[in-house]
């Protein structure tokens, strides 16, 4: 079986559905077009798609390409589907059968699909025969996704979110719904088991990011009553309705679940590909202050990512920052950096990996932390209750604000990060792990010559 592959309005190429002996699962074939390989709009769909003649597949432990996990659904989304072939297997009287990644790829709605990748069968994109959801149709949004998150019922309402919900990221409630003036927005949904308004703090640090400089779609909230609310932001990968090339992070550089990856090393990866790699890496070395400043609860590789316009490959707006009053392991800062303890004077040791100097980065911290003060009014302005202000201050107020101000531009003394004190001959070495077993934090003696 054969679909054919656009990207936005544009016939790019086509894949066929492969079995091969011995394997369990099906894999992807794909084929560039001639017109797309000749074409000076032209790029790579894909990090594992070279422009180049001739039928592609995936690497061996993969059934799809790298930038079509993009266009799939997750955890969320996985769920919602997953439970809408079992109703319709048990209707039809049929043995369920797990989908395949390419099935769920497939099964996504073509309207709201992340990105622009699409897919088509004869004259029809798959799957285009959904219905659309408005602001106005948010609270029975959310209640439908309570009711199928308690108990995984698909009812005639759950199966409207199917509709909406099932393409956008991540494990939290959410669908794409348009707004007064036609425009797209992605609605994350509180959940029955939050214990605090979810969606103001998220809108607080949108606030914080745009107050710092960085790229940030326009947000609001919804009001729901009784502290819980629905966050709105404006999609990004949709110019009114032209949609936009994406990549996350994980799928342009090929990030697995687990490799240790940091910030620095990163502003590289983003530089290498990037339309402007200097402005990318800076934009970036903000973000990281930023989040490590507002104790990210969210920080994975999925939640970074790029857009394709006219100069080549750029960051997309930053999304997805939620602050956290407990510290938890997330994405280091440097090589160096402890990701259960990260510490923001890193980034300026490392300044040049983001194309800075040491007082360029101590003056961009600076401005983060100017605009992270205001994280109080903010909140307040968010729909945060004055009395929940206090119990979220470990997430702005802690070890890393004393750092970020401490920092100064004129001294070397910034970043002295060995643990060394002067005249000392010992130096502190952090806790780590060396060969499966926990090495806690020591003084070692530097050897004499």
């Amino acid at each position: 079986m054969t679909y054919e592959v656009w990207i936005g309005d544009q016939h790019v190429g086509a894949f066929s559905i492969d079995v091969h002996p011995g394997f369990q699962n099906p894999a992807l074939t794909f084929t560039y077009l001639d017109q797309w390989l000749s074409s000076d709009r032209s790029f790579q769909i894909s990090p594992d798609l070279p422009l180049q003649r001739g039928p592609q597949t995936p690497p061996s432990h993969r059934t799809i390409f790298q930038a079509f996990d993009d266009a799939a659904p997750d955890s969320w989304g996985r769920r919602l589907i997953d439970a809408d072939l079992r109703r319709k297997a048990r209707m039809r009287g049929e043995r369920y059968k797990p989908p395949t990644e390419i099935d769920l790829l497939l099964h996504v709605p073509d309207e709201t699909r992340q990105g622009a990748v699409r897919f088509r069968k004869g004259e029809e994109f798959l799957s285009s025969e959904h219905g659309r959801a408005t602001v106005h149709d948010l609270s029975r949004l959310v209640a439908a996704a309570q009711h199928f998150a308690a108990n995984g019922e698909v009812t005639e309402e759950v199966h409207n979110l199917i509709s909406v919900g099932s393409s956008p990221g991540g494990a939290q409630p959410k669908a794409w719904v348009r707004d007064e003036a036609n425009v797209m927005h992605l609605a994350k949904f509180p959940q029955t088991s939050d214990t605090y308004n979810v969606s103001a703090w998220e809108l607080t640090t949108i606030k914080l990011q745009r107050r710092a400089g960085i790229q940030v779609q326009p947000s609001r909230t919804v009001s729901l009553g009784q502290d819980q609310s629905v966050f709105l932001t404006q999609r990004f990968d949709r110019a009114g309705e032209r949609r936009i090339p994406y990549m996350s992070f994980r799928s342009a550089f090929g990030i697995t679940e687990h490799e240790p990856l940091d910030y620095a090393t990163l502003a590289g990866r983003v530089a290498a590909i990037s339309g402007k790699p200097s402005a990318d890496a800076s934009e970036l070395f903000m973000r990281a202050a930023l989040i490590v400043l507002v104790n990210n609860i969210d920080d994975h590789m999925r939640n970074h990512g790029l857009l394709h316009g006219g100069q080549g490959w750029r960051l997309a707006p930053s999304f997805d920052v939620n602050p956290s009053r407990h510290a938890s392991p997330a994405t280091p800062l440097t090589p160096e950096d402890d990701p259960y303890d990260r510490d923001i004077r890193l980034l300026v040791h490392r300044a040049a990996d983001f194309r800075l100097t040491q007082a360029q980065a101590v003056h961009r911290i600076r401005a983060v932390v100017e605009a992270v003060s205001c994280w109080r009014d903010d909140a307040l302005s968010s729909g945060v209750q004055a009395d929940a202000l206090e119990s979220m201050s470990p997430a702005f107020e802690g070890e890393n604000l004393r750092r970020a101000q401490e920092l100064r531009a004129d001294s070397q003394a910034i970043i002295d990060l060995s643990g060394k004190a002067p005249g000392s001959d010992e130096s502190w070495v952090k806790s780590h792990t060396r060969r499966g077993r926990t090495v806690e934090g020591h003084h070692r003696r530097k050897p004499h010559s």
